[in-house]
């Protein structure tokens, strides 16, 4: 079973996360609903691997979840996971992330299908901004 253990996060002053735990039966489809800022996609960063907590843990059948463990879990962030508050080269850096590469592998990759997409002029443009 997947667990979330006592998840805190805070970004500056802000606390984004204070003790959320819960539990995700094995081979169940699970999904959690809130409002904005509630907390939600950080707590999906942070199983992911792509945001540390402050405390607390995610784990696996009782494990620590690593990167071979996150591979074999499925995330469906909001919007078609495209973040309008991100700019292009970040989106670009932060899909390969989910699929576990680390920062500086996604980085690379990420160069890659930016100069293979003609992304290059706009990779510092917010992604609202590109869209059109």
């Amino acid at each position: 079973m997947l667990e979330f253990d006592g998840l805190h996060k805070s970004f500056g002053d802000n606390r984004v996360l204070d003790g959320v735990g819960f539990t995700v039966a094995p081979g169940s489809m699970f999904g959690f609903c809130g409002s904005n800022g509630a907390g939600k996609t950080t707590t999906m960063r942070i199983a992911m691997g792509l945001v540390r907590p402050d405390a607390g843990e995610v784990r696996w059948r009782g494990r620590a979840l690593d990167q071979g463990l996150r591979r074999g879990i499925g995330y469906m962030p909001e919007e078609r996971g495209l973040y309008p508050k991100m700019k292009v080269g970040e989106q670009v850096t932060y899909f390969p992330r989910l699929h576990g590469l680390d920062a500086a592998a996604a980085t690379r990759e990420a160069a890659v299908w930016v100069e293979r997409l003609g992304l290059g002029a706009r990779r510092g443009d917010g992604w609202a901004s590109s869209a059109h």
